[in-house]
C-alpha cells in the first residue's frame, strides 16, 4: 500500500477513503515516520517554509449556554456568579488594551434565552462601526441554527442578517465528528451532519469564506474521522470556500467526555498521525492545515510543522474555551514569540488575514520579544 500512496503523492492524484483510513490504522512508529515524511513532502510542495498565523482576539460575547455538550466546561447558567453577557465597552476596553492592531476577532457565544439574536447583531455592528478595518470571524453553524429556529427564519436569511451586521467569515466550529452516530453520544443538541453542511455551503453561497474543524481524542474510530474528512472534501469541491482545517485535539481534564473514554492512547501521536493523514487527503482541494498551539503546547506544535501543518493558528488573546476544559497551555502568545520559535526551527513566519488573502513576512527586528 505504501508504494501506491507515495506514487498517488508524488502525482498529486486524490487518496481514496479507503486509502485515508488506511492511513489513520497505522500504528508502528516506523509507520508513522514514513507517514510523517509524506506529509511534509506534500505541505513543502504547497508551502515552501512558510508559516502563517494571525494577530487576532476571541469575543465570546456570552459564555450562558442551555446545551450539555458532553466535552465543553465553558457554558454556565443564567443564575451563575460566574455567568456574563459582553458590553460594547468590554470589547472595546479589550481591543484598545492589545499588543498592536489586531486583524481579526473571532466572535461566538453560548446559546440560550438570555441574549438574542438581535442582541448578538447589534454588538456586532457596534464593534463594525468603531473598527471597520477588524475582520469579523464570527458565528458556527451551530448559532446559525439556534438563531434560525429561534426567529422562524432559513439559515440563508439569518446569514444575511449576520453578513448585514458585519460578519466577514464563518467560523467552522461545532462540527466536532461530521459523523451523526458520534454526535449522538457527544452533543445530541446540536445540528446534524446534514445541516451543518447545509449551512456552511448556504454561507459560501453568500460569499463568505469558512474554516472547517474536527474534534478528535475521544470516542471517534478511523472510520468516523474518515467520514468527516470525506464530508469537508466534498463541501469544498463543490463550494471552495474552505480557507483551512483545523484538528482540535479534545481537552478531557475537566469534562464528562473525559470521564466517558479511556484515554490509554498517546494523543498527541494521534495528533500528528491525523494531521499528517488529512494534509494527503486534502493535498489537491484545501492548502492549509493548522495546528493549535493552545491545545497541544508549543513543542507539540512546532512539530506538527514537520507533520503536515503549516499555519500556527492566531494569538489568541482571551482564549478560554480551551482553559475551561483544562487546558494549560495559555491564552494569548505576542507576535515576537511566533517570530522567534518559527525562525529557530527555519520556517519563514508570516502573519496573515483571516481568508488568507495577504500575508507579511516578519522578522524579530521590528517585533519585541514579550507580551
Amino acid at each position: 500500500m505504501w508504494s501506491f500512496i507515495e506514487s498517488k503523492i508524488n502525482n498529486q492524484e486524490d487518496l481514496s477513503e479507503t486509502e485515508l483510513k488506511w492511513l489513520l490504522e497505522r500504528e508502528s512508529a516506523s509507520e508513522l515516520d514514513h507517514l510523517y515524511a509524506l506529509a511534509n513532502q506534500a505541505n513543502l510542495r504547497l508551502n515552501g517554509h512558510v508559516v502563517t498565523f494571525v494577530h487576532n482576539m476571541n469575543v465570546n460575547y456570552t459564555n450562558i449556554c442551555e446545551y450539555r455538550c458532553t466535552f465543553c466546561e465553558f457554558k454556565k447558567t443564567a443564575d451563575s456568579s460566574e455567568a456574563y453577557i459582553l458590553t460594547f465597552n468590554d470589547v472595546k476596553e479589550r481591543i484598545d488594551r492589545a499588543d498592536g492592531k489586531l486583524s481579526e476577532i473571532t466572535y461566538q457565544g453560548g446559546l440560550s434565552d438570555s441574549v438574542d439574536f438581535w442582541q448578538t447583531l447589534d454588538l456586532l455592528r457596534e464593534i463594525k462601526s468603531a473598527y471597520p478595518d477588524l475582520h469579523a470571524h464570527a458565528f458556527s453553524p451551530e448559532e446559525i441554527h439556534f438563531y434560525a429556529r429561534k426567529n422562524n427564519l432559513s439559515y440563508r436569511d439569518t446569514i444575511a442578517k449576520c453578513i448585514e451586521a458585519g460578519m466577514d467569515s464563518m467560523c467552522g466550529t461545532a462540527a466536532e465528528v461530521l459523523d451523526d452516530a458520534v454526535r449522538k453520544k457527544i452533543c445530541w443538541e446540536k445540528v446534524s451532519t446534514d445541516q451543518w453542511i447545509d449551512i456552511v455551503r448556504t454561507g459560501h453561497e453568500l460569499g463568505l469564506r469558512s474554516t472547517a474543524t474536527i474534534l478528535f481524542g475521544h470516542l471517534e474510530t478511523p472510520d468516523n474521522v474518515m467520514n468527516h474528512l470525506e464530508e469537508i472534501r466534498t463541501v469544498q469541491r463543490k463550494t471552495q470556500g474552505i480557507t483551512e482545517f483545523i484538528p482540535l485535539l479534545f481537552m478531557p481534564d475537566k469534562t464528562k467526555l473525559g470521564r466517558m473514554v479511556s484515554l490509554e492512547m498517546d494523543r498527541i501521536t494521534y495528533a500528528f498521525k491525523l494531521m499528517a493523514a488529512a494534509r494527503l487527503y486534502f493535498m489537491n482541494d484545501i492548502r492549509n492545515i493548522q495546528v493549535s498551539w493552545v491545545k497541544m503546547g508549543w513543542e507539540n506544535a512546532l512539530l506538527a510543522l514537520a507533520r503536515g501543518a503549516n499555519d500556527m493558528g492566531g494569538t489568541l488573546y482571551y482564549e478560554n474555551i480551551t482553559r475551561e476544559a483544562g487546558g494549560t497551555n495559555g491564552e494569548y502568545t505576542p507576535k515576537a514569540k511566533f517570530i522567534y520559535e518559527l525562525t529557530r526551527i527555519g520556517k519563514k513566519p508570516f502573519e496573515r488575514d483571516t481568508i488568507y488573502s495577504h500575508q507579511k513576512e516578519l522578522t524579530l527586528s521590528a517585533n519585541r520579544l514579550g507580551p
